[in-house]
């Protein structure tokens, strides 16, 4: 009886061909055409990026049984998530329809090599590292390298739903000496209570979108748990605490509020329906007694008038002491009372949606057409519906 072969010197599974290449046969020559696309653009922006050097220093030291370094296939599988999105299984035969230079790889050899059990040993690399400190260094290179400003950062959550019971994804576990995130019921943002879910956060820069900073948190997290620790972790990228801190509804609590304004920070965010001060401001409203003035005409490439901005005046403060400004879309409303003459619930109150601005002493703060911006990059703009009421004229 033969011998087993063994994992180190035989792949699991048989290279993968080509199956996709087109070949042509002359003689003794022979010419394979390979997919380039948008690889060398990619490439571009990877070696600025100097992400294969952060990985190596990152990872852990490889195995000298390896035939194929973790940083080549994680490289291999980034490349393919932002180009294909190919699943796992899939990577290596969509790998094998390129060109393997432009893939990193030495030899078509090493195509046959990228494997699920390959990909999946690298992601079990990249689990192991220090994956916080590897964001950071990376996040603060590409910050230099091309002139990223972080004047004004936006913070947002979603979660990463989950099908199945995950019965051994719980809180307090470990794996290969790391622990794990808990895989759990909360408040899930795809309307599907009935499922488990992670949650992720994001901030991304004001100038051009770019993705700072990101982490994962236990599906139970609340989003009014994670601003301070994003804050924290902002201030400690940016090397600053004067940056101009983003978030909607979930940040205006009076704790996180408090403690970004007693360590200089400053913040842009929704005031909740709940507030007393919203309330307030919809019973002035209601009785007329809110003067609008006008702030911005948005206008379309034809120069036509397609929205009408106003905010309050004079500008309010909440209970705390934070500047607290209400705006209105005249768009938006119109919309609204649409909306509400074909709706039975044509009683509702008016739903105005205010900002508050916090900030430390002698700051400045932007324009009060900026403060409208961030309003609705927060993708919550405020708006109202007080035409469809009692509210009268604007």
């Amino acid at each position: 009886m033969s011998a087993k072969p063994s994992r180190t010197t035989k792949p699991i599974h048989p290279p993968t061909e080509p199956p996709a290449q087109s070949v042509a046969r002359t003689g003794r020559d022979v010419l394979r055409s390979s997919t380039v696309g948008a690889l060398p653009i990619l490439n571009h922006f990877l070696r600025r990026m100097r992400l294969e050097d952060f990985l190596r220093a990152a990872l852990p030291a490889e195995d000298r049984r390896t035939k194929l370094s973790p940083v080549k296939a994680l490289l291999v599988l980034l490349r393919n998530l932002l180009i294909s999105r190919e699943p796992i299984y899939g990577v290596g035969e969509w790998a094998a329809r390129h060109a393997p230079n432009l893939l990193g790889l030495a030899a078509e050899k090493e195509i046959g090599l990228l494997n699920d059990d390959c990909v999946g040993r690298a992601l079990d690399r990249l689990f192991m590292a220090d994956v916080p400190s590897l964001v950071l260094a990376v996040a603060t290179h590409a910050v230099k390298e091309f002139g990223v400003s972080l004047d004004e950062l936006h913070n947002d959550s979603t979660t990463v739903t989950f099908c199945g019971a995950y019965t051994n994804a719980t809180a307090d576990q470990r794996a290969l000496g790391r622990p794990t995130l808990a895989i759990a019921f909360g408040h899930n943002k795809d309307h599907r209570p009935d499922l488990k879910q992670l949650l992720f956060i994001l901030t991304i820069t004001a100038d051009g979108g770019v993705p700072l900073h990101f982490r994962a948190a236990n599906g139970n997290v609340s989003d009014d748990q994670t601003h301070r620790d994003t804050w924290d972790l902002l201030c400690q990228l940016t090397g600053r605490r004067d940056f101009l801190y983003v978030a909607d509804c979930k940040l205006a609590s009076s704790e996180n509020m408090a403690y970004l304004h007693q360590r200089q920070g400053r913040f842009v965010t929704i005031l909740p329906r709940t507030r007393s001060e919203d309330a307030a401001f919809r019973e002035q409203a209601a009785q007329g007694r809110v003067t609008w003035r006008s702030l911005w005409e948005k206008t379309d490439e034809e120069g036509a008038v397609i929205d009408r901005y106003s905010t309050s005046d004079p500008s309010a403060t909440t209970a705390e002491g934070y500047r607290l400004v209400w705006y209105h879309s005249l768009r938006k409303a119109e919309q609204d009372a649409l909306e509400l003459s074909a709706s039975p619930r044509s009683g509702r109150g008016p739903d105005l949606r205010p900002l508050m601005i916090g900030h430390y002493p002698r700051a400045r703060l932007p324009s009060q057409k900026r403060f409208f911006t961030l309003a609705g990059t927060t993708q919550t703009a405020p708006s109202n519906r007080c035409q469809a009421t009692r509210a009268g004229a604007w």
